[in-house]
């Protein structure tokens, strides 16, 4: 019989768990034993007023207590204990009776971990039960995602899985290592090259080109590359991706017009085919988000890390250091070098090779067959 899916996301911390859920509901949709399939956001659910302010929170953090968010980030177990008990038990009571009662879904799958001890105890409150998932959406977990009512972890590493089975004591039969769900464009992008990537932007097929973006929040240092980029003598191709950013765009948009240069320049705002861009960049300078990350090794794009952000992103960044798929720079005189190095076909190529054995561009396919061939 077919299933009816609800995936569960969130949006205000960045869009890159929306999209991963997205990219499950586009497979899904088409798939023969799917009924349906549902995103929502689950605090806007839940609680509207929490969403809000959890957002402002976040931002605010970012933008004036980095430190301290990090220093919250790693207080996992205290606060993982917190998301368990009160704070779940007060949103599984909304999520049921807002939406898991009218869904009725046979298989709940969260994208974020906000809401997951929330639908974990709903388990015990619906009338109609359902099996529930988690997909995380980094290349690091932590106490936020674990819970003994999940039925099913898809993660992004054997890593991932090993600190699963050890630290939290989860069976090696809940866990299956498929990577991150990105969209199905990456899927067949991957078939294209990048000189026919260049055409379709109508840049020059043969000329090196960079990729600069910050996520939907245009964070990481954007505005600080660019200007370092512009002092570089050598002609480059740079294809700035500013997110929902509108003042970063509007400041690159009135330096990029009062400069001089040789270089080529295309200023995008929000890009809902990142798929081209990426495809046809020889570096991709970004913070270390995981599905940015995994949209670029889908790619076989080599990244330059830079600024990343506190939490998730500092463990993402460590572990691609670690498989060595990723370059930190600390500086934007950095990057730069980095980018004269890569210039060296040679020295690009062998890097490059690196990035197979992370790439994984059927992540959202295979975690879809898994989903639907879940058993009860």
């Amino acid at each position: 019989m077919a299933k009816r899916f609800l995936l569960v996301t969130e949006e205000w911390a960045g869009s890159g768990h929306r999209m991963a859920a997205e990219a499950l509901q586009e497979v899904l949709l088409e798939s023969e034993g799917a009924r349906s399939a549902r995103v929502v956001g689950g605090l806007k659910t839940a609680s509207p007023g929490l969403r809000v302010l959890s957002h402002f929170f976040y931002r605010n953090m970012l933008r004036y207590g980095q430190p301290v968010w990090q220093r919250i980030y790693e207080q996992e177990e205290m606060l993982g204990s917190a998301l368990t008990k009160a704070l779940g038990w007060w949103l599984s009571a909304r999520l049921t009776n807002q939406l898991l009662q009218e869904e009725k879904p046979d298989v709940v799958i969260a994208t974020h971990a906000y809401c997951l001890s929330a639908l974990a105890e709903a388990k015990k409150r619906v009338s109609k039960p359902f099996q529930l998932v988690c997909v995380p959406t980094d290349f690091h977990i932590n106490r936020f995602w674990v819970h003994p009512a999940i039925d099913a972890y898809m993660v992004a590493h054997e890593q991932i899985a090993q600190i699963l089975i050890e630290r939290y004591g989860i069976g090696p039969e809940k866990i299956h290592v498929y990577g991150i769900p990105v969209r199905p464009a990456f899927t067949t992008a991957q078939h294209t090259d990048k000189a026919a990537w260049k055409k379709q932007l109508g840049l020059v097929p043969d000329q090196f080109t960079v990729l600069i973006g910050g996520g939907e929040g245009g964070y990481g240092g954007v505005e600080q590359v660019v200007r370092e980029l512009l002092l570089e003598e050598q002609p480059l191709q740079i294809v700035v991706v500013t997110g929902k950013n509108t003042s970063l765009y509007r400041r690159l948009a009135g330096l990029l017009g009062t400069k001089s240069t040789d270089h080529r320049f295309i200023l995008k705002g929000f890009e809902p085919q990142m798929w081209q861009c990426i495809g046809a960049a020889d570096a991709y300078i970004t913070k270390p988000g995981g599905i940015s990350c995994a949209e670029s090794l889908a790619l076989k794009t080599p990244l330059i890390l830079f600024h990343p952000l506190p939490g998730q992103e500092k463990h993402n960044c460590s572990f691609l250091l670690e498989q060595q798929v990723a370059i930190l720079a600390e500086t934007p005189v950095q990057i730069k070098e980095i980018i004269r190095s890569w210039r060296q076909p040679e020295k690009r190529d062998a890097f490059v090779g690196c990035l197979d054995k992370l790439g994984r561009p059927e992540a959202a396919h295979r975690i879809a067959h898994a989903l639907l061939h879940l058993t009860d």
